[in-house]
């Protein structure tokens, strides 16, 4: 699948061979198994895949690179990206929940709120990068999601 004229805006891709990508200068991205296409052009596409290197959340993957995955179309999952959002935050706060206790056994109670929030955060914001690379939530959301949950201001860029 080479050609950008098969990518859908909006629609999540799967790729089974991902390659490490050059991104800025001299890092290197592991390109995410799932991704969400965010626009086309004559260049190739935008995606979505949940990374946030250098504040950016989107990156731009040319058709040199295009032409070496093998890349499968997501089924369309209709209506249930608000049951898998649901989902999302409620096995966040089980697992904080679960560290919180954790973290109370071995110190005091003050700590283990603190931990508790900082894990939540921190799988919240996995759960929902999962969700927007699959393109089950709008990755624009999932990015006004994390900023808000996490502090760290992120703008969409290649």
């Amino acid at each position: 699948m080479a050609n950008t004229l098969e990518f859908e805006v909006g629609a999540g891709y799967e790729v089974a061979n991902p390659p490490k990508l050059a991104v800025g200068d001299d890092q290197h991205h592991q390109l995410s198994r799932f991704f969400t296409v965010l626009a086309t052009d004559e260049h190739g596409v935008s995606v979505y895949d949940g990374w946030y290197g250098e504040g950016f959340s989107s990156l731009h993957l040319p058709h040199d690179v295009l032409a070496q995955l093998d890349v499968t179309r997501l089924p369309s999952r209709g209506e249930a990206g608000a049951a898998d959002l649901a989902n999302a935050i409620a096995t966040s706060a089980a697992a904080a929940i679960e560290r919180r206790d954790q973290v109370k056994e071995h110190g005091a109670a003050e700590q283990s709120v603190h931990a508790s929030q900082r894990f939540f955060v921190q799988f919240f914001s996995g759960q929902i990068r999962g969700l927007a690379s699959k393109g089950l939530i709008n990755p624009d959301l999932a990015v006004q999601m994390i900023s808000l949950s996490t502090g760290v201001e992120l703008t969409v860029g290649e």
